[in-house]
């Protein structure tokens, strides 16, 4: 990753569902990278079809639905929600991704010239990118070294 600083992230949908359900082993670094965000004044992008995707993780954790969609409304207040038109969906299935999922989010971030870095779980899964990806751990890690 190069040596500088992030204004603008995309994170990935396992990210999103790590802080938001505090799924065990992973919800430290999601929680650390939402705080520096807040903190940094660094703008976070979601892919807007994350927040069904995070909705039906929540209702199969027995969250309720309240509660799923105020957490879902808290979110939306807090981060970039990057639209998937006909477009994206277009550019995603002709793209070199083996995963269609991860093709969406990653053509909403291209789509979007202010992406500078996607954050994922699985950066396996974006080799494909033309833009940085990085783990939120390594990411993090990046930052206090400097």
């Amino acid at each position: 990753m190069k040596n500088i600083r992030y204004r603008n992230i995309f994170i990935d949908a396992n990210v999103i569902i790590d802080y938001m359900i505090c799924r065990k082993h992973h919800t430290d670094n999601a929680n650390a990278l939402f705080r520096y965000a807040s903190n940094f004044s660094v703008k976070l992008h979601v892919c807007s079809y994350s927040f069904a995707i995070v909705y039906h993780y929540m209702r199969n954790e027995n969250f309720s639905h309240n509660v799923a969609m105020y957490s879902l409304e808290k979110l939306f207040n807090s981060v970039g929600c990057l639209p998937v038109d006909d477009d994206i969906i277009k550019k995603a299935m002709k793209s070199d991704f083996r995963d269609f999922e991860d093709a969406i989010q990653y053509c909403c971030a291209l789509n979007n010239s202010e992406c500078e870095v996607i954050i994922t779980r699985n950066p396996k899964d974006f080799v494909a990118s033309n833009i940085p990806v990085s783990t939120p751990q390594k990411f993090l890690t990046h930052l206090l070294i400097k």
